[in-house]
């Protein structure tokens, strides 16, 4: 089947003819993946969907072809597609030359910026799920082209598919682009602000960091100069103007080599061979300091173990002097010279026989001679010991001085290698200041006028793009410039309303795009399509919109596909089948009918031939002859999309529609 660009283009026929099923097919075209054809005949025995599209309003201008294969049965979506392009004798492709070349993507990306979409990307203004940056396609501008009959009439939806939560948020970002309100450059522009933003706040660091040093110039070099003499490098100390601190500093640092060097030498360094020779002498005593440390110790526990052998002896003594002692008492028994010596084996009170036999007196007289001979050779011992243990406290006082004499010496080395290093610290402070000096001189022309003059140029630059972007980017002019764009269709929505007779348009009808809906104001307030009733005024509205949205599309050569698909619009007007077949019911509602067709029309004529409308509806206004001609399929008395001798007898091979 085919229709006619740049002008009305009417289906009319019965119900469950496939007047519905054009615009999902149409749909299917533009490249979306979800395969909404209604099931029966239609997609049980076409293989192949295709499109053969007109790209610009001449007619011999050029062409392109869009094929889809049916997905597989039970799948729901398919990406797989078919695009050609090519010159004005393009025709529709016969079932041997499809084959599938590209993918849904492609083909709204191709066909896309075949009308004007070029490169652009869109920042979502509203929250939730998924509102990141995307790239308006020909998808979304599909969405202002098609109108099924369950969205036609509907109070709470004005545009396809606006009850999917993302296509009503991706049309509310879109649109302001379709109507040209936002530049498609927006968020490029957007990225370079944020790099101008970085920029700025980087010149702003390095202007202040000049300023403050330039500032701060004279305390920090006056401190400089009391730290440079305090470490020795300059006799100057009383300077108070910066260019006499700073010829003061300039001196000390490139004073001569020869300069520089005295203090190092003075002070000795680690390769003198005077230096050598205190550590070798140090090292020297510390050994003999070990030495010495270690004989003292043992001359201590030789002492140690003197003395306790003395105390064993002393206690040895005393525990035979006490035995000796008890023994004694014998001495004052009286003796005879008769006493026999016979040794008693048996205790005198039970008469046993003893193990061992009690001592006699002549024993006892025996044992104690032998304690005081003992005790005679015990006293004569401890002069020995005395002896001895004077040599040994004689030996350790020695050893005591001579160790005392290599602490001391090695204290003096100690003292005079700290001096060696503190001499060296001296050397190292005056080189951490000359650094110090040095760095600061060098940083100094940060601080001039020159510098500061270049940087506040910078800044100045950096400045001037922010300000440039900003005002290329200002939201308010973003606003105004959607709301200028608002109300031109708003003057056309009006207008349309009126001449198709709807209520509420007295006071101006307008398109509120926060919400996606119509608003008509009153003395009472807005009032949204929602709350304006009847099928017959939210028909119209939906009407008047589309048609007003299209014609600023055309007028101001938008990327747009320049056609609107519309399903059942009379569906108001025609409550039962037989009056669908033969008329309006009465001329109010036949004049309805009758002011719809004419608007689509009087807008068809008006932008000839850069827009086409393709309606699918059961009128047939008999008596007007434009309408007639209108008219390009009559799918009545058997005649429908798929042909009955399909359904009869079924192609004989893969069926492209």
């Amino acid at each position: 089947m085919r229709f006619t660009p740049g002008r009305l283009n009417i289906v009319t026929g019965e119900s469950k003819t496939g007047k519905s099923a054009l615009l999902a097919i149409t749909e299917f075209c533009l490249g979306r993946d979800t395969y909404l054809v209604p099931a029966g005949p239609i997609t049980d025995l076409v293989a192949w969907y295709g499109a053969l599209w007109q790209l610009t309003d001449a007619p011999d201008g050029p062409r392109a072809f869009v094929g889809r294969p049916a997905p597989p049965k039970g799948q729901a979506s398919t990406q797989r597609a078919m695009l050609e392009f090519g010159g004005p004798t393009m025709d529709l492709l016969d079932h041997a030359d499809l084959v599938e070349n590209a993918d849904s993507g492609n083909v709204r990306l191709q066909l896309g910026r075949r009308i004007g979409i070029s490169d652009n990307v869109i920042e979502p203004k509203g929250g939730g799920v998924g509102q990141t940056p995307f790239e308006a396609h020909l998808g979304h501008a599909s969405w202002l082209c098609l109108q099924d009959q369950g969205e036609i009439a509907n109070q709470n939806l004005l545009f396809h598919r606006q009850a999917e939560y993302t296509v009503a948020q991706h049309l509310k970002d879109t649109i302001p682009y379709f109507l040209g309100a936002v530049p498609a450059d927006a968020a490029a522009k957007k990225g370079e602000l944020r790099d101008a933003n970085r920029a700025q706040r980087r010149a702003e660091a390095a202007l202040h960091a000049a300023e403050e040093e330039a500032a701060a110039v004279g305390a920090n070099l006056r401190g400089l100069l009391e730290e440079a003499y305090t470490a020795g490098l300059t006799n100057e100390q009383h300077l108070t103007e910066s260019p006499q601190i700073i010829a003061a500093l300039r001196e000390a640092v490139y004073a001569s080599a020869s300069d520089i060097e005295e203090a190092p030498s003075a002070a000795g360094s680690s390769t003198d061979p005077e230096s050598e020779e205190l550590r070798d002498r140090r090292r020297a005593l510390i050994a003999r300091r070990i030495d010495l440390r270690d004989q003292l110790e043992a001359a201590m526990n030789d002492r140690d173990l003197l003395l306790d052998r003395a105390d064993a002896e002393r206690d040895f003594t005393e525990a035979v002097e006490l035995h000796a002692g008890r023994l004694t008492s014998l001495e004052l028994l009286p003796t005879s010279d008769g006493e026999t010596t016979e040794v008693t084996s048996s205790c005198p009170v039970c008469a046993s026989q003893l193990v061992e036999p009690d001592p006699t007196f002549t024993n006892l007289a025996e044992r104690l001679q032998s304690l005081r001979e003992e005790l005679t050779s015990l006293d004569a011992a401890p002069s020995s010991h005395r002896h001895v243990l004077v040599a040994i406290e004689t030996e350790a006082d020695r050893l005591r001085q001579e160790l005392a004499a290599v602490e001391s010496t090695v204290q003096a080395l100690d003292a005079a290698d700290e001096t060696i290093r503190l001499h060296r610290q001296a050397d190292a402070a005056r080189n951490y200041t000359r650094g110090r000096v040095e760095a600061l001189l060098g940083v100094l022309s940060t601080g001039t006028n020159d510098a500061l003059v270049r940087l506040r140029g910078n800044l100045d630059s950096a400045n001037e793009r922010v300000a440039r972007l900003l005002s290329e980017l200002d939201p308010d002019i973003d606003r105004e410039q959607l709301l200028s764009r608002l109300n031109v269709v708003g003057r056309t929505m009006t207008e349309l309303a009126q001449r198709l007779g709807l209520e509420h348009v007295e006071n101006g009808v307008r398109l509120d795009l926060a919400n996606l809906t119509v608003v008509t104001d009153s003395s009472d307030g807005p009032l949204p399509l929602q709350r304006i009733g009847s099928a017959a005024n939210w028909i119209g509205y939906h009407l008047a919109t589309h048609l007003a949205l299209h014609q600023y599309f055309v007028e101001n050569n938008r990327p747009v596909p320049r056609f609107l698909m519309i399903d059942q619009p009379t569906q108001a007007f025609y409550p039962s089948e037989i009056a669908k077949n033969a008329g309006a019911v009465d001329d109010a509602d036949r004049a309805a009918v009758l002011a719809m067709f004419t608007v689509m029309r009087d807008v068809v004529e008006e932008l000839a031939p850069r827009m086409q409308i393709i309606v699918s509806d059961h009128a047939d206004l008999a008596e007007e002859q434009w309408f007639q001609d209108a008219v390009v399929h009559r799918w009545r008395d058997g005649t429908r999309l798929v042909p009955a001798e399909w359904t009869d007898t079924g192609p004989t091979d893969a069926t492209d529609a």
